[in-house]
Formats: C-alpha cells, sequence, structure tokens
C-alpha cells in the first residue's frame, strides 16, 4: 500500500472518528429561562437543580406534615387549617377571608375544610359580632389538646427539617420564599392567561 493511501485512510478514519462523537453528543435543550440573575455560565443548570430541589423538598415537607396530622387523627390540611387558627388567634379573631388569605387559598376551600373540623369538635364558629356576613373560626379545648399533645413530637422533627439553617439563613428564607409566592402567582396568572390567548 502506498504512504499517500495510507495517509488518505488515515486521515478518514480520524474524520469519521470526529463524526461519530460528535454525533454522540447529547444535543443541546433550549434554556428554560432568560434572566440573567437566573443563568450561571449562560446556561439554566443551576435553575433546573434549584427547581428540582424545591421539588424534593416539598415532596418531603408534605409527608412530614401528614405525618405530625396522623398524630391527632387528621389529614394534612385540616391540621394545617387548625394550628393556623390557633396561632391567628393569638392576634384576634380569625374569620374564613383571612385564614384563607394567610394559607394562600380560597375561602371555599376553607369553608369546606372547617366544616369538617367543627363537625368533628376541634373548632368553633360564631357570627362576627361586628360584621354579621363573617364567621369568626376558633380553637376547641378539645383541639388546643391535641396541638398540645403533638408539639414535643413536632419541634424534634422541625428543628432537624430546618437544622441546616443559621439564624441569618432563616430570616432570609422567609423572606425569599414570601417573595416567591407572591412572583408564582403571577407566574400562574400570566401562564393562563397565554394558554388562554393560544386557544382563541
Amino acid at each position: 500500500m502506498s504512504k499517500e493511501i495510507e495517509v488518505s485512510e488515515t486521515t478518514n478514519q480520524k474524520e469519521l472518528g470526529k463524526k461519530t462523537s460528535t454525533s454522540d453528543e447529547p444535543a443541546a435543550t433550549p434554556l428554560t429561562v432568560s434572566r440573567n440573575e437566573l443563568l450561571a455560565d449562560g446556561t439554566d443548570q443551576m435553575f433546573r437543580q434549584l427547581v428540582h430541589d424545591i421539588f424534593a423538598f416539598n415532596a418531603r415537607h408534605a409527608a412530614i406534615r401528614d405525618g405530625h396530622a396522623r398524630r391527632i387523627g387528621l389529614a394534612g390540611i385540616e391540621y394545617t387549617i387548625l394550628i393556623s387558627v390557633a396561632r391567628l388567634s393569638r392576634e384576634g379573631d380569625v374569620n374564613v377571608k383571612a385564614l384563607a388569605d394567610h394559607l394562600h387559598v380560597s375561602t371555599g376551600f376553607i369553608t369546606n375544610v372547617t366544616r369538617k373540623l367543627q363537625q368533628i369538635g376541634l373548632i368553633e364558629k360564631a357570627t362576627d359580632d361586628t360584621d354579621r356576613r363573617r364567621t369568626v373560626l376558633t380553637v376547641t379545648d378539645r383541639g388546643r389538646e391535641g396541638l398540645a399533645k403533638l408539639a414535643p413530637y413536632q419541634r424534634k422533627v422541625n428543628d432537624v427539617e430546618f437544622g441546616s439553617l443559621s439564624a441569618q439563613d432563616f430570616q432570609q428564607l422567609s423572606r425569599i420564599i414570601a417573595s416567591l409566592v407572591g412572583s408564582s402567582e403571577q407566574a400562574v396568572s400570566l401562564q393562563r392567561h397565554l394558554e388562554n390567548t393560544e386557544r382563541s
């Protein structure tokens, strides 16, 4: 075989190798965010990891909440509403709208769940003396006994769940999450608007 042919075959093999290695590389995925603040080195990899970490934390936190609820015979959302009424009552009367705003849910949802809590004797409802259209919610003695029984167990679990946070981390995270609740609500509205626009 002549040297020219050998060189030609070697060159063809190298070029073939380059093409093969290129075809094996995964195709680039489009960015899911465009703000520079959310990009690292021009990619959305860190953003995607954040989103997945939020999903993972939410799932674990929901499981923990359900575990707290089970100890006093409730479903997760029932426990959340019960303890929220108890906490908010420290600052004054609690009505359905105030509770709905606090938990970022609809008043109809609050009405349905509190009706069940009332039926099992954990919450009482009364008409507001100053506004007859409002219903004031209070936790019964039985409801407070259940929360008091849960508290020691709850403290141990919650301290571990948030044990990685310093006092400064906790303050900053609280501020960030509150901000994200507002911006995520705007994002949901935008998404629905875009969907409706596409349909029309």
